[in-house]
Parts: C-alpha cells; structure tokens; sequence
C-alpha cells in the first residue's frame, strides 16, 4: 500500500541503535576518551558526556561540544593514572 511503511526499516533503525549504544555502555559521564573515524582520531582527546539517539555527545579539550554519529566511530576510554 502505498504511504505505508515497511517494519523492516523500523527494525533495521532500531538494531543499528542498540549496536551503536552498546559502544558506550560502559562509559559514565566525565571519562576521558579518545574518538577514532575511519581509524584517525578526531580533534584529540575529549570528555564524554552521554550517548543518545545514535550519537556521541562529547566535549573535545578546547571546550567545544561535540555531536559524532556512532555509526562510523570507534571510541577508547583512556586509563586514569595513578599517582
């Protein structure tokens, strides 16, 4: 019928979003981190702030608020250091 949708995109959108959330899973707000597209590293290293939606909230280290797809990401928590 025409102007109805397909279950299988609703589905598709929703898979994509749970595998992309479970990137960040084990991430809490206030981690360092280190975000990598394309295996280069975007704009240094950086603050997380939240997942949501299927994208990376962040903050990178000049202040600015960053909002990254996390489609095509990879991203590393940096280890706190000892002192």
């Amino acid at each position: 019928m025409p102007g109805r949708r397909s279950g299988d995109r609703r589905t598709s959108q929703s898979q994509s979003q749970s595998q992309s959330r479970s990137i960040v899973d084990n991430f809490r707000r206030g981690d360092k981190i280190q975000v990598f597209s394309a295996g280069r590293q975007l704009d240094g290293n950086g603050t997380f702030i939240r997942a949501e939606g299927g994208f990376l909230v962040w903050e990178d280290n000049s202040g600015n608020r960053n909002t990254t797809s996390l489609e095509s990401i990879s991203v590393r928590r940096l280890r706190k250091r000892s002192c």
